[in-house]
């Protein structure tokens, strides 16, 4: 499979793509230039919002607002009014600390992962803010916080800390958030880059985006096979999201990030945002409860 580009928006490390049911709009964001996208695809145009933080993550409400996760802290926003309002730290005992990647789960919490701004190694970890926004710590000692999802019955957490190269299973109590690490389900070979964004499809299976594979690819979390890729013409694909009206588009990030201006030239693209039409839709994907 192919990816076509969507959008050549230039950012320099794209993430967090989402699909928002009402309207029919695709979100993703620039975390370090703190843009906030949103695209209808029936409309022409995109709209964008800046804000003066380090944007990771956005995450719909269900109430019309957007969750954002600027440096290391948890806001709101309405994108109708831009009424914005702080909600809760995250990490405020390390400054050089910020949020990266995060997910709902199904009971309306939020998992949210952090990591250090200067890339030290073990300075992160991986956080569930609960519905009344208390954070508690889940996982220490990570690196680069990134992709998390969940199993379709709810039972096994899947997360990714980039530079080990593995997706960890964690045994996931719906009712209270309780995890418990069970295996490293996948290993990614180096020459395939490094796991970043991920989610999961109807099937139960695995999408990855892979930092320097230039593609989004399939694993399969029971055997641990790599079964499809996504190609994408750029080098640093970043995350990955299904949507689309009928749930069979997946919408791929990419950076600019490290990448020489040898390397921008040859992959001009690099920094857009691409659509993949797929054969499978994704599994259901929850919004914050807070």
């Amino acid at each position: 499979m192919e990816a076509k580009l969507l959008l050549n928006a230039q950012c320099v490390l794209a993430e967090s793509p989402t699909w928002l049911e009402d309207p029919g709009c695709y979100l993703w964001v620039d975390i370090e230039k703190g843009h906030l996208y949103r695209l209808i695809p029936e409309e022409s145009g995109v709209k964008k919002w800046s804000f003066p933080h380090r944007l990771s993550l956005v995450v719909p409400d269900g109430k019309g607002n957007y969750i954002l996760a600027l440096d290391a802290r948890l806001a709101v926003f309405d994108p109708n009014t831009e009424k914005f309002d702080w909600l809760c730290d995250i990490e405020n005992d390390k400054p050089e600390n910020r949020c990266n990647d995060g997910a709902c789960d199904s009971q309306g919490r939020l998992w949210v992962g952090t990591m250090s701004t200067k890339f030290t190694a073990h300075a992160g970890a991986l956080y569930c803010v609960e519905k009344d926004l208390s954070v508690k710590k889940k996982v220490e000692d990570v690196s680069i916080s990134n992709g998390i999802c969940w199993s379709l019955d709810h039972k096994t957490m899947y997360f990714i800390d980039s530079p080990t190269r593995e997706i960890k299973a964690f045994a996931y109590e719906a009712s209270t958030g309780k995890i418990e690490f069970i295996k490293v389900v996948v290993n990614v070979p180096e020459e395939l880059g490094t796991p970043d964004g991920m989610c999961m499809d109807q099937n139960g299976k695995l999408w990855i985006a892979h930092y320097g594979g230039f593609g989004v690819y399939q694993w399969d979390p029971e055997t641990g096979e790599k079964l499809d890729k996504i190609e994408v013409p750029a080098p640093h694909v970043t995350s990955c999201a299904f949507g689309g009206k009928d749930g069979k588009q997946l919408l791929i990030t990419t950076a600019q990030e490290n990448m020489s201006p040898e390397m921008l030239d040859q992959y001009p693209l690099s920094g857009g945002v691409f659509i993949c039409d797929m054969p499978v839709s994704g599994a259901k994907v929850f919004g914050v409860q807070f």
